[in-house]
């Protein structure tokens, strides 16, 4: 009677324990690391030790993960960097617990769809939060990059926890009636929007990610010739339509100096700098330009100073030089004096066209159209940088692919490759791959880019042969994110990862 007693306690610990995480992922690292060490003693109350290398044995999707953290250990043979190591494991060791212990301790359908429910009203409550705050509703922080709209972690892995709980919420629409279904629907507009006004690329990803899984999964079911052929003809047109709207303009031949005036109103003399790289969605952002009047004029209206940085810490006077370009104003005294107080503020905050300042999607476009038609500095540009990681992460592949270069001396490679290429990124930004496969090459070697890809795939085609739609979305999303991101090698996206791959291991979930 009494180990049956612990046994029901330790299920409903485990349960609590469970949802603890959920709510955590978009709130708190305490409560994520809390509620790891509860699912370790709800393990240990559990008892029955000798069936846990049966329920391990069982757990098929489980093993590649178990072989890829295993080489973690391996890798330590040929590092430097212990103190690196060290910390890599740590945050690693969540990916090793929270599987384990769905696998030791699987659930009913019943309590999973429990789980979620609160993922999704955790995600739901912090994204109005976030979303409130921005627009001063409470509280008197005054914003000046959208990076800042998260206030509970990173701005891009929060991105990618709405689309998954937008996922949840489209597939309980299904599974719903009534208020329920209608309130599913409500929250689920409610994450496409927040997508779209949050601008983070991952998050963009993973929504149409998302989109792509449901449409494949439903032709799927009808025919899978045809599932696979519209699937390969909708990645064509999406890299297509990625060109296309991101393709610098054809600026070589659009304007000569003979086209501009040589004076300004006042009499002073403009400058006309065509050179390549000057151009801004097929604009000259340096010419039509008087210095002398555009410094004089701006100091009148504004109280930062024309040769200061604006509020993201530019250079104010480019901010200003590309709002008025985009504006088809000239850069003299007249053009700021036609500049409403809006956007003079807008200038301030280092917001460089009125496009951006009405945010959403098409602001993101902007800038990243921006930043590959004005390549030439990638410090502070995200996707330059990200290039920038990537080349350096491929060197770094060339010298190491069989064994890579361990567990703890990831970011001493990048440092010592990035001196080697005399890198044009500040030390401040000089970071690792921020792209997954890229970074298990570089850490082991062949083996460990191997053993990445089957942990991906064998969870596919598992949650294919299981028909287990909810799985199959969540490791098509982390899989899409992982070009984009060291999923694994901070603490939040480690637990995301880790809290998904369990949840749809568990037998319950499978059940679904």
């Amino acid at each position: 009677m009494k180990e049956q007693s612990i046994q029901r306690f330790s299920e409903h610990l485990f349960f609590f324990s469970a949802i603890a995480f959920s709510v955590g992922l978009s709130t708190s690292k305490i409560i994520l690391s809390v509620s790891s060490m509860l699912m370790v003693l709800s393990i240990l109350l559990q008892g029955n030790y000798k069936s846990i290398p049966g329920k391990i044995k069982s757990a098929v999707a489980l093993h590649p993960l178990l072989f890829f953290l295993g080489i973690h250990i391996i890798g330590l043979i040929w590092t430097a960097d212990f103190t690196f190591a060290g910390n890599d494991l740590k945050t690693k060791l969540t990916l090793l617990i929270v599987p384990v212990a769905f696998a030791l301790q699987p659930l009913s359908l019943k309590k999973i769809n429990g789980i979620l429910h609160f993922f999704i009203a955790a995600v739901f409550l912090t994204s109005l939060i976030n979303i409130l705050a921005w627009h001063q509703v409470f509280g008197t922080r005054i914003y000046t990059d959208i990076r800042e709209l998260s206030l509970f972690g990173s701005h891009i892995r929060y991105g990618i926890l709405v689309a998954m709980a937008a996922t949840v919420c489209i597939y309980q629409i299904k599974q719903s009636s009534g208020l329920w279904k209608f309130l599913f629907v409500i929250v689920a507009v409610w994450f496409a929007y927040y997508t779209y006004f949050s601008q983070i690329v991952s998050g963009l990803l993973a929504f149409l990610t998302m989109l792509f899984s449901f449409c494949f999964w439903y032709i799927y079911q009808k025919n899978k010739v045809l599932a696979a052929g519209l699937s390969t003809v909708l990645v064509l047109f999406i890299l297509t339509a990625v060109y296309v709207l991101l393709k610098p303009s054809d600026t070589k031949t659009s304007f000569a100096q003979q086209d501009f005036p040589s004076l300004t109103l006042n009499g002073n003399p403009y400058t006309h700098n065509l050179e390549p790289g000057t151009f801004f969605n097929g604009k000259p952002v340096l010419a039509n330009l008087c210095e002398e009047e555009l410094r004089d004029e701006w100091n009148r209206v504004s109280n930062i100073d024309y040769d200061g940085k604006d509020l993201k810490g530019q250079a104010l006077r480019f901010t200003l030089m590309r709002y008025l370009t985009l504006m088809d104003l000239r850069k003299d005294s007249l053009g700021v004096h036609k500049l409403s107080k809006e956007d003079i503020t807008f200038i301030e905050k280092g917001i460089a066209s009125r496009e951006e300042a009405n945010g959403g999607l098409l602001a993101r476009w902007h800038g990243i159209r921006f930043q590959l038609q004005n390549s030439g500095d990638p410090n502070g540009h995200s996707l330059l940088q990200r290039i920038e990681y990537w080349k350096t992460a491929a060197h770094i592949i060339k010298k190491n692919w069989l064994l890579g270069v361990g567990t703890g001396d990831l970011q001493k490679s990048f440092d010592e490759q990035y001196t080697i290429d005399k890198s044009r990124l500040l030390p401040e930004y000089r970071l690792r791959a921020h792209n997954s496969y890229l970074t298990a090459w570089v850490s082991f070697g062949i083996a460990g880019i191997l053993l990445f890809l089957w942990m991906i795939l064998r969870f596919i085609n598992q949650s294919i042969q299981t028909k287990h739609f909810l799985g199959f979305t969540f490791i098509l999303i982390a899989s899409a994110t992982f070009i984009l991101e060291d999923t694994l090698e901070t603490q939040m996206g480690a637990s995301f990862f880790a809290f998904f791959f369990g949840v749809f291991l568990s037998q319950g979930a499978k059940a679904s």
